[in-house]
């Protein structure tokens, strides 16, 4: 197989499919230059304070409990604050809180080979944490609504046959 360049071709084949964005407020595709996938920074901080507190709190819990209080060390998941959600929108259909965040314009999220470059980039801007950005990547990557109905899916993959 490696002599043919078959895992090669469709290492290639998988980093030129097109991934087509969905505006959240409207259904409808999202072109590009037609809209961003944004972050609001009110929502981003409101998550990162939240979930700081939360840990506070845990670590204050744990400190304070007898060793063998499985009580203190557990973590119900229902108590974990959400993460800042990323969303997919027209620019026309853009939510007011978002005016004041972080946006990437859906033509720089068309193909995998450009969802690399985007992805180094939040890296460094510390955009993962206390977000769903995670999730919005695995979208992206499956093709699937991760725990979404089909409405509220974000990004669709279409796999070319060929090159």
């Amino acid at each position: 197989m490696a002599e043919t360049g078959e895992p090669y071709s469709e290492a290639r084949r998988q980093l030129t499919a097109e991934i087509t964005a969905y505006c959240q407020q409207c259904g409808q595709e999202v072109a590009p230059g037609e809209g961003e996938l944004s972050l609001s920074s009110g929502e981003h901080k409101k998550a990162h304070e939240a979930r700081e507190a939360f840990e506070r709190g845990r670590r204050e819990r744990i400190a304070a409990a007898e060793p063998n209080d499985f009580e203190a060390h557990s973590i119900n998941p229902r108590d974990i604050p959400p993460r800042a959600q990323w969303v997919v929108h027209h620019y026309r259909c853009r939510p007011a809180e978002h005016w004041d965040g972080y946006g990437l314009e859906v033509g720089r999220l068309r193909t995998y080979r450009e969802l690399v470059g985007v992805i180094i980039h939040l890296a460094d801007k510390g955009h993962f944490e206390h977000t769903d950005l995670r999730t919005v990547l695995a979208e992206m990557h499956y093709a699937e609504p991760w725990g979404a109905d089909e409405q509220k899916r974000r990004f669709r993959s279409a796999r070319p046959a060929e090159l």
